[in-house]
């Protein structure tokens, strides 16, 4: 919205800090690399990626969480960064915007993969 006074806010925000006198800034991308920044969709880090989990069905899930502790034992990723990509999983299926019965079985799966952390 052009007419809006956030517009014109963030227009001027980031106009100062990149220095180009008109920027066009999505507004998803708002709060990027910011110190309270927290997205579940957004790849920060691409080169830690672990592409391939799935959330749609049991199945899939349980995959998932077995190529997970498969990396984890193999030394590709580290624990801390394998609850992370839990966490992250069962929160994508918990706020998903169109909730299947697949993907509340799925949930289950990641949400009793990061409860036996708790031990």
């Amino acid at each position: 919205m052009p007419n809006s006074k956030t517009f014109y806010r963030r227009r001027s925000y980031y106009a100062k800090k990149t220095g180009k006198k008109n920027p066009r800034i999505p507004r998803s991308r708002r709060y990027y690399k910011s110190e309270d920044h927290s997205d579940l969709y957004t790849d920060e880090n691409p080169k830690g990626t672990v592409k391939g989990l799935k959330f749609k069905s049991r199945d899939d899930a349980l995959k998932s969480v077995k190529k997970l502790k498969k990396l984890y034992k193999s030394r590709k990723i580290t624990y801390a960064h394998m609850r992370q990509i839990g966490t992250t999983m069962e929160q994508r299926s918990r706020h998903h915007s169109h909730p299947t019965k697949g993907i509340k079985e799925g949930n289950k799966v990641w949400k009793k993969f990061n409860k036996s952390f708790k031990k």
